[in-house]
């Protein structure tokens, strides 16, 4: 699933057409459910995506940070059961009223949704290899937005894949949509 070319970016062309499924179909419109005061129709009309893995003693943390993002979905790629094991690489996030840090299990299988902006961190693994596909969505030149906004999105641009600056349906933006 990885191009031994540039490590940590997925470039398969059927990886592609997955990729833009599962943000079409999945991030975009739940970003939008749970963020609405954040996330609206021109925070995240593009997308990044990558892999990392986290070995003990290789790339074994992450210090505390935010995202090139206005939305970010981390899914822990492991296999369940038992079949993949490791230990430690429990993640954290910041709440930004208080500073307090709230730490989560992040099992195999299990997928985090975040606002970029939301200070995180992932602890050291000590055992294992623990693997992860990350997504990022933003606006239009690399535009993610902090603020809340004061108005609701209705639930039809909630559902409604990006158009172009022109207003062309968005079947036509499927064709220029470039992941990378």
């Amino acid at each position: 699933m990885i191009d031994p070319r540039s490590y940590g970016y997925l470039a398969i062309p059927q990886f592609q057409e997955f990729y833009r499924d599962l943000i079409d179909t999945y991030m975009r419109p739940l970003g939008r459910l749970f963020f609405p005061d954040y996330i609206q129709n021109e925070d995240d009309t593009d997308s990044f995506a990558f892999s990392i893995a986290y070995q003990a003693g290789k790339d074994q943390s992450i210090r505390q940070h935010t995202d090139a993002s206005s939305l970010t979905l981390n899914i822990n790629l492991n296999l369940p059961d038992g079949h993949e094991e490791f230990s430690g690489s429990s993640l954290y996030f910041v709440d930004p009223e208080t500073g307090k840090k709230h730490y989560v299990d992040f099992a195999p299988g299990v997928a985090i949704m975040h606002r970029g902006a939301t200070q995180h961190a992932a602890l050291p693994i000590t055992s294992g290899e623990r693997s992860n596909l990350v997504l990022w969505l933003f606006g239009k030149q690399h535009r993610y937005g902090g603020l809340p906004y004061a108005y609701e999105m209705s639930p039809e641009d909630r559902w409604t894949k990006p158009v172009l600056d022109d207003g062309t349906a968005s079947s036509a933006v499927e064709k220029t949509w470039s992941p990378f």
